[in-house]
């Protein structure tokens, strides 16, 4: 028995390399075309098996001292082409997440804006919109409403009384009530803004959304990026159209619309699993992302 346990010890190495190569191995074999794993693991797997073999009692004690020079350049060789590829592939997978960072965060941007204009129709016409071409439209029609105030109240005379003495204006009435005060129109509107006078302007205007949130002043106010409207509605690397989908769903006796819009191409590594930027859904009544910030 301790002949035999001291037989054993000599493989000892050998079989814990063995049995590691072949993990890896198995690891490897074992991914699917979604989740493949990197070929670094094969040649691992296989230098480990290829070591296991070399280490037995049996293959050592047939090498000789050209046998070990041999094997030492071969070890050599390998451990520095090893190397190399290990620098390769963490300077690769650096390169690899900045691009990954920087087209999420541009399609991430898209689909945000996309859903700003989704909500602004879905004000509008109590629904979401189903194609692109009607929302791009939408954009700039003037049916956006927008307080348009000017004048302040105050406890002397508040905003109650004011309209009950006919001193709460629209902005038609301006041009006649200036001339009745003997005042051109941009003089009085002058005076009311300085809240030289009783009179104070209340009324709705309407405006576009493009004009409300997509000009350049106003993405560069807000430090965000510019948007080209003609190619909004696609994903900026790969230049697919985002998938769009609107349904509805009962939820309390209500007829609830519904929308979805995600990426076609996500971005990521080939036969590797990718998660899809995404906002909405088609069976809950809902607009959020699924993306972390």
């Amino acid at each position: 028995m301790d002949k035999f346990f001291k037989e054993i010890n000599k493989y000892v190495i050998s079989i814990f390399l063995f049995f590691a190569g072949a993990s890896f191995l198995v690891k490897y074999l074992s991914g699917d075309e979604l989740e493949s794993q990197p070929t670094a693991m094969l040649i691992a797997s296989l230098a480990l098996i290829a070591v296991a073999i070399l280490a037995t009692p049996v293959i050592l004690s047939k090498m000789n001292s050209t046998h070990y020079r041999a094997l030492m350049i071969a070890g050599t060789v390998s451990a520095l082409l090893l190397g190399y590829e290990v620098f390769y592939s963490v300077d690769e997978e650096i390169e690899f997440r900045t691009l990954k960072a920087q087209v999420d965060s541009e399609t991430i941007q898209a689909l945000k804006d996309i859903r700003d204009a989704q909500d602004a129709y879905h004000d509008i016409h109590g629904i979401y919109c189903n194609d692109y071409d009607t929302l791009q439209a939408f954009l700039f029609e003037d049916v956006i409403p927008v307080s348009f105030n000017m004048g302040s109240f105050n406890d002397t005379l508040p905003e109650e009384k004011s309209r009950e003495l006919g001193y709460v204006l629209t902005r038609e009435d301006l041009p006649l009530k200036a001339e009745e005060l003997g005042l051109t129109e941009s003089a009085f509107i002058d005076l009311i803004s300085m809240d030289s006078l009783t009179y104070k302007v209340r009324d709705v205007i309407y405006t576009s959304f493009y004009a409300e949130n997509f000009t350049p002043e106003i993405r560069d106010s807000k430090r965000l990026p510019r948007v080209s409207v003609d190619s909004l509605w696609f994903n900026p690397l790969s230049g697919e159209r985002f998938l769009l989908a609107t349904d509805s769903i009962e939820t309390g006796g209500l007829l609830l619309s519904t929308v979805l819009v995600k990426d076609p191409t996500p971005f990521g590594r080939e036969k590797v699993k990718k998660d899809t930027l995404r906002f909405g859904s088609l069976t809950d009544a809902h607009t959020d992302g699924n993306w972390r910030n």
